[in-house]
C-alpha cells in the first residue's frame, strides 16, 4: 500500500512538471512575434478618388483576394479571401459606394460596401457551359441607379440590380457553336449590343433592350475565313479581331446593327511581320498588337481603316485608356531599364503629345513591369497629374507619383508552398548581412 502511494505521488509530481514546462508566461498570452497580411499578385485595379472620403484603390488578385488599399500609404483597409475555386473574373464600382466582383467563371456576383468591406448582397447566376466571363458596369451606373449591371457567363447574359442584387432578366446564348465575345452598351443608350462568333466563321450581333431583355434586332454576316478569337473593342460600334492565320486584322463594324468587315494585312503595317497577338489594354479607337518582339499601336479610322502610328519594345507594359480633361483620352506605358523605371503618359489621339514623362530609381531585382493601372487628378495649377499603380514580375506592387515611389508592397510571399528556417551569419568578411539584402544568395556563395 505504501509503495502504491509513493508511486502515485511521483506520478503527480511528473505530470505537474510536464505541464509547467509547456506553459506560457502570463504576459505572453495572446501575443505573437509578428504577423503579415498579403493580397497576392494584382490583376485588376479600380481607383476611387472622390473629393470626400478616403482615397483608395480596389484590387483583385490571382490568389482570389479582393481588397481595398489606402492610396496614400498602401495599407489594407479591408480584404476578403475567396475560395480556391472562386477565382475573380472582374471588379468595378457601382453607385459610388459598392465594390462589384464577378467570380467562379461568371456564376457568382457580389457587392461589398466600399468603406468597410461588408458584403451587401450576393447573387448566384445560372451557368450551363464553360464560356468567357464578362462584367459590364455602365458608366452611368457610377451614380445612376436606373441602370443595371450586365454579366455574361456560363452561356447566359444577366441583368442584375445594383441595389439589392435582384436578377432582372437573363438571355440564353448557349446555342451550339456560338461564342459571345463582347457585351457593349453605348453611353446613355437603352440598347445592349452582344457580339459573338458562330463556329468562328460568322459574326452575329444582337440588339437587346436593357430594360426588358427582349431581342430588338439580330444581324449576321459570314466571314470568308475563320476568326482566331483574339479581339479588342476599340469603340461602341467597332472591334478588331485576328483571323486564324494571325496575319490579318479584321475590323468588324456594326453601326445600327449592320455588320461590315474590313481586312488589313499585318505585313502592310509593319515590315518582316510574323504571327501577331492582340494585347489586352483597352484603348479608345486604337489597339496594341505584338509583332516580332515589338508592340505596335494601330489606330482605327472612322471607316475601319487601320494605320500603324507608333511602336515600343515588347518589355513595355501599357494601361487601359483613361478620360482626362477637355474630353481627351490618355494611356500610360511603363518599362524597367537597369536601375530605373520609365513612365510615359500620352494622348491616344495624338501620340506626339506627352502629358508626363518620368524616370524613377528602383531596385533591379524586381524584374520587368507586368501590369500598369493609371489614375489622374487635378493639381493646384489646374493641370493634370497622374499616379500609376504597377505590378512587377516578382509580384510586388508599387505606386508611382510625381517622380517617386510613394509606397510599395512585397506580395511574393502571398502564396507560401514550403518553409525552412536558417540562421544567417551576422556578417561575413567584415560585410554586414543588412548591406547585401538584395544580393544575399550571391553573397553567401562567396
Amino acid at each position: 500500500m505504501a509503495m502504491a502511494l509513493r508511486l502515485y505521488l511521483l506520478l503527480i509530481v511528473f505530470v505537474s512538471s510536464a505541464i509547467v514546462s509547456f506553459s506560457l508566461y502570463e504576459d505572453q498570452v495572446g501575443l505573437m512575434d509578428w504577423h503579415q497580411r498579403y493580397i497576392g499578385k494584382v490583376k485588376h485595379a479600380v481607383f476611387h478618388t472622390q473629393k470626400t472620403g478616403r482615397k483608395r484603390v480596389i484590387v483583385s488578385t490571382e490568389e482570389n483576394v479582393v481588397a481595398s488599399l489606402d492610396l496614400r500609404h498602401g495599407e489594407i483597409f479591408w480584404r476578403h479571401v475567396l475560395g480556391t475555386k472562386d477565382a475573380i473574373d472582374g471588379v468595378d464600382i457601382a453607385l459610388g459606394k459598392y465594390v462589384i466582383t464577378l467570380s467562379s467563371e461568371g456564376s457568382m456576383l457580389r457587392a461589398w460596401n466600399l468603406p468597410d468591406g461588408q458584403m451587401v448582397w450576393e447573387t448566384s447566376l445560372h451557368s450551363a457551359q464553360h464560356s468567357k466571363s464578362l462584367l459590364s458596369v455602365p458608366v452611368n451606373l457610377k451614380f445612376d441607379k436606373d441602370y443595371s449591371i450586365l454579366v455574361f457567363g456560363g452561356g447566359y447574359l444577366h441583368a442584375v440590380s445594383p441595389i439589392d442584387g435582384e436578377l432582372l432578366w437573363k438571355k440564353d446564348f448557349t446555342a451550339e457553336g456560338f461564342e459571345v465575345q463582347r457585351v457593349l452598351q453605348p453611353l446613355e443608350s437603352s440598347i445592349v449590343y452582344v457580339l459573338g462568333f458562330l463556329h468562328s466563321s460568322e459574326a452575329i450581333v444582337y440588339q437587346i433592350d436593357s430594360k426588358s431583355g427582349e431581342v430588338v434586332a439580330e444581324k449576321s454576316k459570314a466571314f470568308p475565313g475563320r476568326f482566331s478569337g483574339e479581339i479588342s473593342a476599340v469603340s461602341n460600334d467597332k472591334v478588331v479581331v485576328l483571323d486564324s492565320t494571325r496575319s490579318i486584322l479584321v475590323t468588324i463594324s456594326f453601326v445600327d446593327g449592320e455588320i461590315s468587315f474590313q481586312k488589313t494585312l499585318i505585313s502592310s503595317l509593319v515590315e518582316d511581320s510574323g504571327e501577331a497577338e492582340i494585347l489586352s489594354p483597352l484603348l479608345s479607337n486604337m489597339l496594341a498588337v505584338k509583332v516580332n518582339k515589338r508592340t505596335i499601336f494601330v489606330r482605327v479610322g472612322d471607316q475601319g481603316k487601320l494605320e500603324m502610328v507608333d511602336s515600343l519594345s515588347d518589355e513595355t507594359a501599357m494601361s487601359d485608356s483613361l478620360p482626362v480633361a477637355d474630353d481627351q483620352v490618355a494611356f500610360a506605358s511603363v518599362h524597367h531599364e537597369g536601375s530605373k523605371i520609365h513612365l510615359t503618359v500620352k494622348l491616344v489621339d495624338d501620340l506626339d503629345t506627352v502629358l508626363l514623362r518620368e524616370s524613377i530609381q528602383m531596385d533591379q531585382h524586381r524584374g520587368r513591369v507586368d501590369r500598369v493601372f493609371i489614375n489622374n487628378y487635378i493639381k493646384t495649377d489646374r493641370s493634370n497629374g497622374f499616379r500609376a499603380l504597377i505590378v512587377m514580375e516578382d509580384h510586388s506592387l508599387l505606386l508611382l507619383q510625381q517622380g517617386a515611389i510613394v509606397w510599395s508592397r512585397e506580395e511574393g510571399l502571398a502564396s507560401v508552398t514550403d518553409v525552412t528556417t536558417a540562421e544567417l551569419p551576422v556578417e561575413k568578411d567584415g560585410v554586414s548581412v543588412a548591406k547585401v539584402e538584395h544580393t544575399l544568395v550571391d553573397w553567401l556563395k562567396v
